[in-house]
């Protein structure tokens, strides 16, 4: 088998471009990582991304290892590396744009505005996606929420668009229950607003007639606030 010898200089020219072309593979390799874990963390699942490196215009070589740096990642369409060569102390920024897609709560049919989300208002596609934690994925599916608009039939769920349902409308009787040390007291009462789960509002108790601040725990039921 025929051996070929470089000479110093072809494999000092070959070290030095290695070098130079490091800043490239660490920085696609951050950024995946970065998107993977902002679609995991938002619960999205079969997700796929293409990048687009856009390098600064010169690029020099380093006789040390890179140092690259996430400076800023909000946006998948354009997330900024910052990248450090400690030999010369030269310093570049690299632009990643991400074409990302993943496994989305689309609207099964088309939904008005008000509807409470039900298993067959949902259904899965893949779709685009700028902003992972305003989506929803299969762990954890927006059923009983409320819309606040109109949706046509494959449009995303998004979590700006849903809110939680009515628990208590204003007027309506409640049950105001107080539960202390395992015992628990039972009086009526009027809803002077509206209100969802956790939310404070006021309730009129008909027994005393004084108005208190209660927490919504459950339909037409509140809670004393503590």
């Amino acid at each position: 088998m025929a051996k070929f010898t470089l000479p110093a200089a072809a494999l000092l020219a070959l070290a030095q471009a290695s070098h130079a072309a490091a800043p490239d593979a660490m920085i696609r390799q951050q950024a995946s990582r970065l998107i993977a874990q902002r679609l995991s963390e938002a619960g999205l699942d079969q997700a796929a991304a293409q990048l687009q490196l856009l390098p600064p215009r010169s690029l020099p070589d380093c006789a040390s290892p890179w140092e690259i740096q996430a400076a800023d990642v909000r946006a998948f369409s354009r997330m900024r590396f910052e990248a450090n060569c400690p030999a010369s102390g030269w310093r570049g920024a690299f632009i990643v744009r991400a074409a990302v897609s993943a496994r989305v709560a689309v609207a099964a049919r088309e939904l008005r505005a008000g509807e409470t989300l039900r298993p067959e208002d949902v259904d899965w596609a893949e779709r685009p996606i700028a902003e992972p934690a305003e989506l929803f994925g299969r762990a954890a599916p927006p059923l009983g929420q409320q819309l606040r608009s109109a949706l046509a039939a494959g449009q995303p769920l998004r979590r700006r668009q849903l809110q939680a349902p009515l628990l208590v409308k204003r007027g309506g009787a409640v049950r105001i229950v107080a539960r202390q040390d395992g015992i628990e007291v039972t009086v009526s009462g009027e809803a002077q607003s509206d209100g969802r789960q956790g939310e404070i509002i006021r309730v009129r108790n008909l027994d005393s007639g004084k108005t208190i601040a209660a927490r919504v725990s459950a339909p037409d039921e509140v809670e004393p606030r503590d």
